[in-house]
């Protein structure tokens, strides 16, 4: 079967609902097009000013969110959400966790999974920076999931699959968090880039973002191998904060060697989450991260797409750097 949009899938689903047995579709399908993230949504028409934010060398806002890829109805209450924390705090960037898009190849979809429910965003100046995410590409990288990560990358603007950035008083860095970007062939080749990039920072503050969590009490749960492959650089290197995606609720955890490490996976859908050994803060919600750095203080807000704050931290930065 070709590949077809949302918009497609649920016209075709809604116009053989009553006549499934008879062969309109495949269970399957029928399946997909059932999914509650899956349920259509609209935007409400929200004007942001531009470039609001503050952008003093010792302050900025940001926002954090993965696994928004479904279009779906819960997709846009979250992005609406992050349109109206704009509303209250701006920020100018975005950092995605991975997983910009399901049931789908992202160049036919980007317009369903990204440009409609980020459309305010967009419109006000925003950045958006990208750490690649399994239903970007799996965890084994084919030619075909190459490709549609090479087509994110384009379709972003995001310059590698592992890459840096500065903003302010914060230096990021984004990884390949798949097998062989952190297990297999390729891993001594980004371990060794992230050990130089970080011991290079000189900024206040070092946020690492990544799609595949390195502790987690969710469905996927810790990722298999990573506290041994990355621990030991995000300790010796005085790493500040995690961000993660790829299961779907939020986390976070009390500081590991000192570093305190967040899931930010419910952008669009929900998965359950329990409590770990590192655990401080749970919930299976829709939700993303809002953080304020301001000279030696972060603080994150973890907000609900109802707007309700599910969790709030505060990290000081590290001294003797």
């Amino acid at each position: 079967m070709p590949q077809l949009s949302r918009r497609q899938l649920l016209a075709a689903g809604l116009g053989v609902a009553g006549s499934l047995a008879g062969g309109g579709l495949s269970s399957q399908l029928w399946s997909t097009l059932g999914r509650e993230d899956l349920v259509p949504g609209e935007m409400h028409r929200l004007t942001l000013p531009a470039a609001a934010w503050s952008q003093r060398p010792d302050q900025l806002t940001f926002a954090a969110v993965g696994d928004t890829g479904s279009g779906g109805r819960q997709a846009m209450a979250v992005a609406e959400r992050m349109a109206h924390g704009y509303q209250s705090s701006p920020y100018g960037l975005v950092t995605h966790l991975g997983d910009l898009c399901y049931y789908g190849s992202v160049e036919d979809r980007f317009d369903d999974v990204f440009t409609r429910p980020m459309r305010p965003l967009i419109d006000a100046g925003v950045r958006f920076e990208l750490a690649i995410g399994n239903h970007d590409g799996a965890l084994h990288h084919s030619d075909a999931s190459l490709a549609e990560i090479d087509a994110e990358l384009r379709l972003l603007g995001t310059p590698a699959r592992n890459y840096t950035t500065s903003h302010g008083p914060v230096d990021f860095f984004y990884l390949d968090s798949s097998a062989p970007g952190l297990f297999g062939a390729d891993a001594p080749a980004q371990l060794e880039w992230l050990d130089d990039a970080l011991a290079s920072s000189a900024n206040q503050w070092k946020v690492v973002c990544m799609h595949h969590p390195v502790y987690s009490s969710g469905s996927h749960g810790n990722t298999p191998g990573a506290q041994e492959a990355i621990e030991p650089i995000l300790a010796r290197r005085a790493v500040d904060l995690v961000l993660t995606g790829h299961d779907h609720h939020y986390e976070r955890s009390r500081p590991v060697h000192g570093v305190t490490h967040v899931v930010s996976g419910g952008g669009c859908k929900t998965t359950p989450v329990s409590r770990g050994d590192t655990t401080v803060a749970a919930a299976s919600a829709l939700q993303y991260l809002h953080v304020d750095v301001a000279g030696d203080r972060l603080t994150g807000r973890a907000v609900r797409a109802d707007g309700r704050v599910l969790d709030r931290f505060e990290l000081r930065a590290r001294e003797g750097r």
